[in-house]
Formats: structure tokens, sequence, C-alpha cells
């Protein structure tokens, strides 16, 4: 018995698949013709009815063509499957990409012109677009707040795996931290308490704007009642170490100069006090 060739088992398909067809053709239009002679009223209850026989019959047909081409659809789906594996594998960072596009320009964290720090990198926003943004550097570290020169292009495909910290440069005053480590001694008292006179003489000069400005109605809802005296509080690194953590009010666009400022100061408060160890503070500075 000879074998059963591919041209002849597709032309056995077809011919199935038009043998069926023409057979439900007919048989439909047989059905729509003796309901047509039927006397049934309203019209409209005849005209559902020849409606629902041939949505039926469009859904027997379609049925039928995927039984008698069930094995080659089911070939050609596997294909179409492992093709598309392949454009995913292939194309997957793309997707990332233009996935967080998506998402940053839904959600809107921040805009051009705002500064950033997303995963390990930090600047100021000059350009977005849906698969990158661009920043300006700013640093060095996460303790400085000055360009450094570089021009940075990540992928917006970070969004949806990092945190995005947005320092707002949209309002007048934010709320600004550093850290100072001294070594852990007995005169950790005179570096707190020289560092918090030097905050403290650095926002004098806006600090009654910077109180009215988190007491305005706008702030007051969002955060509530909230202490903005500048404080210093210690956390014990190790036996060797101490952090003194600042946190005072700043001028949005100031936070870099103010925190250089205080540590010059701070640092010549230091070198006095160990010059005149009896005296506590720096003639012409009262602490509260």
């Amino acid at each position: 018995m000879n074998s059963i060739t591919l041209d002849d088992y597709y032309l056995q398909h077809i011919i199935t698949s038009l043998i069926f067809f023409f057979v439900l053709i007919a048989i439909r239009f047989l059905l729509v013709k003796q309901v047509s002679h039927l006397k049934i009223s309203p019209a409209e209850t005849k005209r559902s009815i020849i409606v629902k026989i041939n949505n039926i019959f469009i859904i027997i047909i379609f049925l039928s063509f995927i039984t008698i081409w069930s094995d080659e659809i089911k070939t050609m789906a596997i294909s179409f499957v492992a093709i598309a594996a392949a454009i995913a594998i292939a194309t997957k960072e793309f997707i990332l990409c233009f996935i967080g596009g998506l998402y940053k320009w839904l959600s809107k964290p921040f805009s051009v012109g705002d500064r950033i720090e997303v995963s390990t990198f930090r600047g100021e926003v000059v350009d977005f677009k849906f698969l990158s943004t661009t920043l300006i550097e700013i640093g060095p570290g996460k303790e400085h707040s000055q360009y450094t020169g570089r021009v940075l292009v990540i992928p917006n495909s970070i969004y949806l795996t990092s945190t995005i910290a947005k320092e707002s440069y949209t309002e007048s005053f934010t709320l600004h931290s550093f850290i100072v480590p001294i070594s852990n001694n007995e005169e950790w008292s005179t570096s707190e308490r020289n560092l918090l006179i030097a905050s403290k003489e650095a926002c004098q000069a806006y600090f009654e704007e910077a109180k009215n400005f988190y007491a305005s109605e706008k702030h007051f809802f969002v955060l509530g009642p909230v202490n903005i005296e500048p404080r210093v509080q210690l956390s014990i690194v190790n036996p060797n170490q101490i952090n003194l953590i600042v946190r005072l009010p700043c001028p949005s666009l100031q936070t870099n100069q103010i925190q250089q400022n205080i540590i010059r100061y701070y640092l010549e408060l230091q070198n006095f006090s160990k010059k005149n160890p009896i005296q506590t503070e720096r003639p012409g500075v009262t602490v509260t």
C-alpha cells in the first residue's frame, strides 16, 4: 500500500472541510426557510430566531474546521509560541524599558528639572523618553549636591525594580539631613554641642520664613505639626565611632552650600574648643 503523500493529506482535509461547509450551509438555509414560513408574531421574534440560527451555524462551522485541522493548528500554535518566546527573550530589556517608561508616564513620580535618586544614580532630570532618562549627575556620593560634570543615560527598566527618591525643588524649603562622624571618646558632647551651634547659626537668617512655610495649611495637612528646629542625634556605629546626624530646614536650592558652611563653622568651633578647653562657647555665640 502506497503511503499517503503530504499533498494528498492536505487535499483530503480541504475536501472534508468543503463538504462540511456546504452541508452545514444547506442545513442552515433549509432551517431559515422553514422558520420564515412559520406564522410567528411579532415579527421581531421570527427575526430573532433566524439570527440565532445563523450564529449557531457559524459556531458549528468554526468548530468543525478546528476539529478537521486540529493537528495543523496545534503545530502552528507551538511554532508561534516558540517564535514569541524567542522574540520576548531577545527584546526583554527593550520591553522592560518601554514598560518602565509607561509606568513613569502614568505615575508621574518626577518631571524634567527635578533632582532624583534611583538605585546608585543621582542627578537632575534633563530629558525623558519612553526608553531612557537623561540625568546631569550630582555628587560625588549621596553627601554632596554639586554637579560632577557627567551626563547619565539610564534605562527606564530601573523604575520597575528600584525606589525613586525625589529631592523636590518645586518647594521653597526642604528638611535636609547629613552625617558627621566623630571618635567615640569623652569629648563627644562637645562635638555635639558645637555642631548644633553651627547648625542653628546657619539657618538663623531664614528660620522664621521656613517655620511659616511648614506651618502653612498645605504642609500641615500632609505632615501635621512638625518641629523644624535644627537637631543633632547620635548613632553608635561601632565602639570607636559615633555618627552625629544633623537635620535642619534649608532653602531647596542651597542644601549643599549650607551643609558646607555648617561643617566649616563646626571645625572652627572644634579647634577653638581644643585651644580653650575651659570655655565651652565661642565668643558671641549662644547655645539655646
